[in-house]
């Protein structure tokens, strides 16, 4: 939206004694940007964008510790090392350019990822399921790089919380519990700009966060307590995006 300042404004008296009024051309530019040309137009500053991205998920390995207790003592730990399948991972953000270079935006989503074994044993031969359900959410920083014309790179990095829900199932009994932790995350990516509001990116993702832990409760024969603490919550993905520029 352009507007047209009043000192820029100039009127002259008609043959009729008339006022005309007199608007400078509106292509008339500033001299900034008047040598605005080449690779620079595709770099829009001060402007509010939001983006969709979806990809794959990799969660790495991670020690899970379970705690049984029922009405009979004592309670039952144990320890392994459980892996996961693969997953997926979608976001939605809301940034600001702040200039060519920084960006602030706000991030959130969802991560799903399903255990596949602790320890040797896998948990489908045991009758059990184990799912996460990952909600970030983020203030990211992000510096973006030119490279040529359209092309540009950048890298960021964000913090904030994450709510994860685990989804148990044991012999039918399913079972689920929501853990808050504190979460951060860095990214990169490569990015293309398809029009001047328009733009589309390939990029990687790393979230980590702090331990979360769940406790639930089943009727397993007896009143039956479960507790699980996940060390090492970390997740990598590789998304393609697409943004748009307001």
């Amino acid at each position: 939206m352009s507007t047209v300042a009043g000192s820029a404004q100039d009127w002259t008296k008609g043959s009729q004694g008339s006022t005309v009024w007199t608007v400078p051309d509106s292509r008339a530019q500033t001299p900034g940007a008047q040598g605005q040309t080449g690779d620079s137009q595709f770099f829009l500053t001060d402007h509010l964008y939001a983006g969709i991205d979806f990809g794959g998920l990799y969660q790495q390995n991670a020690t899970l510790d379970k705690t049984t207790s029922s009405s009979t003592p004592p309670p039952i730990t144990t320890s392994g090392t459980a892996t996961f399948n693969l997953g997926i991972r979608g976001d939605a953000v809301l940034g600001y350019k702040i200039n060519k270079s920084w960006a602030a935006e706000f991030d959130t989503g969802l991560l799903w990822n399903s255990m596949d074994k602790v320890g040797t044993n896998s948990l489908s031969s045991l009758g059990q399921s184990a799912d996460t359900y990952t909600i970030p959410f983020l203030v990211n920083a992000i510096y973006q790089i030119p490279i040529r014309g359209p092309w540009s790179a950048y890298v960021g990095i964000g913090a904030g919380g994450a709510a994860t829900i685990l989804s148990y199932n044991n012999s039918g009994n399913n079972l689920s519990d929501t853990a808050f932790t504190f979460a951060y995350q860095a990214k990169l990516g490569l990015k293309y700009a398809l029009t001047k509001n328009a733009s589309f990116d390939v990029g990687y993702d790393f979230l980590g966060m702090t331990d979360p832990s769940w406790r639930a409760s089943a009727n397993v024969g007896a009143p039956t307590d479960y507790q699980f603490k996940e060390k090492g919550f970390y997740t990598h993905s590789v998304a393609i995006s697409f943004t748009w520029t307001f």
